[in-house]
């Protein structure tokens, strides 16, 4: 379907009205009268009214035209091309905001028109496959871009600015702002910022608190230091006793099965390395030691990878509690989040592993990665060193990071 400036053709079009469940039913009503070259002006949500005014419903109304025969256009200098961020799906309007005087109106349109795609997704795309993670990674993205095309938070110009100053943005910051809109009790506003932020983090239990034998893998992007946690978890896991196994399924980075036999050896660990599932099978089925550590593949998995028995539906009835945990740096932003959870979420990671917490200032990949994941943080790491630079995540931990009291960050992991 072809999205046409409205203010250009409004002249030569004859406009309807048309609604529909979802966005995808109001289209196809507005081609079955003007055909598939129908354009759609407007989106817009209406209430429904139910029977005495109760059980009411929420429809999508749109409204749409098909131009008349008209003489071909003067030639013109075509408009630049659309940005990384622009779409075919939305009208170009919205994209000029910047550049007109009525800015506001326009980014409330794209925000409408991408609400308007998302209930489609949710009502068309999960009635077909409700537990997809694909189509749960889409939906993160699509709230990340709805709050991204708000203008302004609506909140004081300090609050907002603290929130940017925290690199805190997409859905995780409405979500603070939510909680920051409450009655003002005349505290300092990073008091109330900590207490919005703890409102919002989630944690989980640290992954050696598991009693008897267990899984831990590590899954996550190149260079983000997955290798160094299983080796931080594991002298961990010794030091309190514990026997383990460290097992490799990266055959791609150069160097990397060297890497964790080193640390196996350093640690007195067994070592294995698996290329393919029916290997990594044979490991964990053979393995006799308490835990189990598996290092992947900095790329997204592949069905006959061997990584891919790690995902809950391939791990099976194995003797061993199973916990994925997805490695993020601390200072992600909230999109690159969203692609980073669609990518290994194949692997049905069970909590988050938030690393480089000594890299940044603005560490708000806390956020923005169980936001976008809606998983919890169970790891923190801020170093090298192994095993010192590893710890537990709390919520006072997390806090102590995203808005440090005096000596609060010199105390992090």
């Amino acid at each position: 379907m072809h999205w046409k400036r409205a203010e250009v053709v409004s002249e030569m079009m004859r406009r309807q009205v048309f609604r529909g469940r979802t966005l995808g039913q109001a289209r196809q009503a507005a081609e079955q009268v003007f055909g598939s070259g129908a354009v759609l002006l407007t989106t817009r949500e209406v209430r429904r009214p139910g029977l005495a005014g109760m059980l009411g419903t929420t429809e999508i109304e749109v409204v749409a035209a098909a131009a008349e025969p008209e003489a071909p256009a003067p030639p013109s200098v075509p408009p630049p091309p659309p940005s990384r961020a622009s779409t075919q799906l939305f009208a170009h309007e919205a994209y000029a905001a910047d550049r007109r005087a009525d800015a506001p109106s326009s980014v409330a349109t794209l925000r409408n028109e991408l609400r308007s795609e998302l209930r489609a997704l949710k009502t068309g795309g999960l009635q077909a496959d409700r537990g997809s993670p694909d189509i749960l990674a889409e939906l993160a993205a699509l709230r990340v871009a709805i709050e991204d095309a708000t203008p302004a938070l609506r909140l004081g110009d300090e609050a907002a600015a603290m929130l940017r100053r925290l690199g805190i943005e997409g859905t995780a910051a409405a979500g603070v702002a939510r909680w920051l809109k409450g009655p003002d009790d005349g505290r300092a506003l990073p008091e109330r910022m900590r207490d919005a932020l703890s409102e919002v983090v989630k944690v989980s239990a640290w992954p050696l608190a598991t009693e008897g034998r267990a899984v831990i893998a590590l899954t996550g992007p190149t260079g983000v230091g997955k290798t160094t946690t299983i080796a931080k978890l594991a002298a961990h896991a010794t030091i309190d006793r514990r026997s383990v196994t460290l097992i490799t399924c990266d055959g791609f980075r150069v160097g990397a099965v060297e890497q964790l036999q080193r640390y196996a050896a350093l640690l007195d660990a067994e070592f294995a390395s698996a290329t393919t599932p029916d290997e990594l099978a044979r490991c964990l089925d053979e393995a006799t030691t308490d835990l189990v550590f598996v290092d992947t593949a900095g790329r997204r998995p592949q069905p006959d990878a061997a990584e891919s028995l790690l995902s809950a539906k391939n791990f099976g009835d194995r003797a061993f509690a199973r916990h994925v945990l997805l490695c993020l740096p601390a200072a992600l932003r909230a999109q690159d989040a969203a692609a980073v959870v669609k990518t290994f979420s194949a692997l049905d990671p069970t909590a988050l592993a938030v690393t480089k917490l000594d890299e940044t200032t603005a560490p708000s990949g806390l956020l923005h990665g169980s936001t976008a994941s809606g998983l919890p943080v169970s790891v923190l790491c801020a170093g090298q060193e192994v095993p010192e630079h590893i710890a537990q995540a709390t919520i006072a931990a997390i806090l102590d990071q995203l808005v440090p009291r005096a000596g609060s960050r010199g105390s992090a992991p």
